[in-house]
Formats: structure tokens, C-alpha cells, sequence
């Protein structure tokens, strides 16, 4: 397998990228150990060329000693975060630090479900970032917008915020997103993306999308394009 170009991996690299940005430009506007922070995003950097470039089997890239020391190095990353988000009663108040606390999550999230992608699905870039069945619960228009709404959303086990300029959303439908990179428009933040407006059917379970359309992989292949036009 060309390790140096699977989706999966530059994904990966990049939310390890997006977390040095965060640490090292000290976006936290809460009390934490930068130095543990700092030490452990160094500890991974020295090991991700050795999974980028070892150019065997993703089963054996998922079963490398350097893959398990990133995932766990960054599973006490995040550890380390909501202890400190705890314990100081931190939240979010301006849209810089909701993004910034937004992106930690989608960085959390990609690399600690790495392996599982590595063992359970093709080097298809649609399946390098979760592609997710959702439900909307409220929706409304965002001011001095034309043609932007917001959604409020759940995947059956947590609450998601997403913008979209798809005409004629209604509560209670259900649809395909992706979890990307979270965005700032109109000073709100989006956490995902839909796949296109077409409803997925009532009877289609929350959480992970089984089986996705070609229509939806098409879209969210083209969004981690994107993401994987800039790291190689």
C-alpha cells in the first residue's frame, strides 16, 4: 500500500497538524500543562513518518507499535483536556474559542478511531473521515443571511451544530454528513457537513452510516480531497 498518499493517514496528519497550531499558538483560554501538551504532540511527531512511510498493508499499519503510541499518546492528549476543562468549569464563550474547542474534538476524534479505519474499511478517501447518519431536531435561519440555515442535530449519542444552504430543511428529517473540520460563518460554527439533501429513510438508524449511497460517498470523497490536497 502507498502509505505516503492513503487518505486515511494524510487525514490523520492533518488533525495532528491542526492540534500543534492549537498548542503551540496557546489558543486554550483555560489553565492546562502546555509543557505535557507540548511534550506529547512532539513524542507523535517523531513517529508519524515511520507510519506514513512504511508501505505495508493498512491491517499492518493499524498494528504498528508507532500507530498505537500516537493513538494513546493523543487518548491522554485528550484526557489531560477535559480534566483541565473540568476542573476550571470552562465553556466556550466568543466564536474563536467555540471553534477552537470544536476543532479539538475533530481532531480527537480522527485519530483515535485511525486503527479502526485502517482495519474495517478500503483506502476509499470517503472513508477517511466518519460519515454519519443524523436527525434534526430545530432549524432556523441564520440573520442577515440570505440563504443559510442553522441545524441543530443529534446522531442518537451527541448534539451537533450545522450550517447549510440547502433549501426546504424540516425537523424530524434525517440525513447524511460528514464529520470535517468545523468552520466559522456568519460567527456561529458548523461541526459537520451534509451530504446533499436527500432524506435518508425514517428507518435509518442514527449514528454511523452503514452502506452510504454512491451520491453521499461522491460528496464526502470530495471534501477529503480537499483536506488531502494540502498535505501531500
Amino acid at each position: 500500500m502507498d502509505t505516503a498518499k492513503d487518505a486515511r493517514i494524510l487525514v490523520m496528519e492533518d488533525a495532528l497538524r491542526r492540534l500543534n497550531d492549537i498548542i503551540g499558538n496557546r489558543k486554550l483560554k483555560f489553565h492546562v500543562e502546555y509543557s505535557k501538551l507540548v511534550e506529547l504532540l512532539q513524542q507523535v511527531g517523531s513517529l508519524v513518518y515511520e507510519v506514513k512511510y512504511s508501505y505495508i498493508s493498512a491491517e499492518k499499519v493499524a498494528e504498528l507499535e508507532p500507530t498505537n503510541k500516537i493513538v494513546e499518546s493523543i487518548s491522554t492528549f485528550r484526557k489531560l483536556l477535559e480534566h483541565s476543562i473540568k476542573s476550571t468549569g470552562y465553556k466556550p464563550t466568543t466564536p474563536k474559542e467555540v471553534l477552537t474547542h470544536a476543532e479539538l474534538f475533530y481532531c480527537f476524534r480522527i485519530i483515535e478511531r485511525f486503527q479502526y479505519k485502517l482495519r474495517h474499511y478500503d483506502d476509499d478517501p470517503a472513508h477517511a473521515v466518519d460519515i454519519i447518519a443524523i436527525e434534526i431536531s430545530q432549524a432556523q435561519p441564520v440573520a442577515d443571511s440570505k440563504n443559510l440555515t442553522e441545524c441543530r442535530c443529534t446522531d442518537g449519542s451527541r448534539i451537533w451544530k450545522i450550517l447549510t444552504n440547502i433549501h426546504g430543511i424540516k425537523i424530524g428529517t434525517k440525513l447524511a454528513c460528514a464529520v470535517l473540520p468545523p468552520v466559522e460563518m456568519m460567527n456561529i460554527i458548523s461541526e459537520a457537513m451534509f451530504l446533499g439533501g436527500t432524506p435518508l429513510p425514517e428507518s435509518t438508524k442514527l449514528g454511523l452510516l452503514e452502506n452510504p449511497s454512491s451520491s453521499i460517498l461522491d460528496q464526502a470523497r470530495a471534501q477529503v480531497l480537499l483536506i488531502t490536497k494540502r498535505m501531500t
